[in-house]
């Protein structure tokens, strides 16, 4: 995993200041969940693919829509899926949640520490954000702000939905900041207009991430959830 010290990140120029509103994303930002989701679905897609590396798609599936990896596993190997694939992927993701879900060290008090408009924008279903926020014992800090895929005509790397929990908090996407632990979030963000820092603190980050992160346009990284207030605070000043 990356060590990464906040206080040694120079600020870009063009980062600006000016934050109104706080978009998080969900699975490995506020609830340690992408790595095990992303395992599921790797061993669903091997099951049918036995050609397809686990860990290479445990990777590539960080952030991704589970759809896309499907096409490109297909294209690869001519596997054939079967017309359920995408009900079965749903399930396999929700069992190993089921069986293992923690909320990211320290989300709580960082959150509540914001006294900022906050919403939730995940490519996760919606069924299973509201229930990842309320295991992390969250989802009162966002009420009706949870926003996901159903919501809009393309999930991230477009950028649609943070344009949409933007549009529904009443703020302007370039006073908006994105919490973002992955290229295609990170993507999104940018393309929406907005500030994106590159959240490090799951178990899924591998060595690397932090610069990709920043590739992808995320300006500032945040190593662990305890390190968000102060990086926001130092945006306002």
């Amino acid at each position: 995993m990356d060590t990464v010290d906040p206080v040694q990140i120079a600020l870009p120029v063009s980062f600006g200041t000016g934050v109104s509103a706080v978009i998080f994303d969900c699975d490995g930002v506020l609830v340690d969940s992408e790595f095990v989701a992303c395992r599921a679905v790797a061993e669903l897609i091997a099951h049918f693919e036995p050609r397809a590396p686990v860990e290479e798609l445990v990777e590539q599936l960080v952030g991704t829509p589970d759809t896309y990896i499907l096409r490109q596993v297909a294209e690869r190997f001519g596997t054939v899926f079967p017309d359920d694939i995408g009900q079965r992927m749903v399930r396999v993701i929700d069992d190993a949640l089921a069986q293992g879900l923690d909320a990211i060290p320290g989300v709580r008090p960082a959150l509540e520490g914001l006294a900022l408009p906050m919403a939730v924008a995940s490519n996760s279903h919606a069924a299973r954000v509201r229930r990842s926020l309320e295991i992390a014992g969250i989802s009162h800090l966002f009420g009706d702000h949870v926003y996901t895929p159903e919501m809009v005509a393309h999930p991230k790397p477009a950028p649609d939905l943070y344009l949409h929990a933007a549009g529904r908090l009443g703020i302007d996407p370039r006073h908006c900041l994105v919490i973002e632990d992955s290229v295609p979030g990170t993507t999104a963000g940018v393309a929406a207009g907005m500030r994106v820092i590159g959240f490090l603190g799951g178990r899924h980050i591998r060595d690397g991430h932090a610069e990709r992160l920043r590739a992808a346009g995320a300006g500032l990284i945040c190593p662990h959830m305890d390190d968000l207030a102060g990086l926001v605070a130092g945006l306002r000043a």
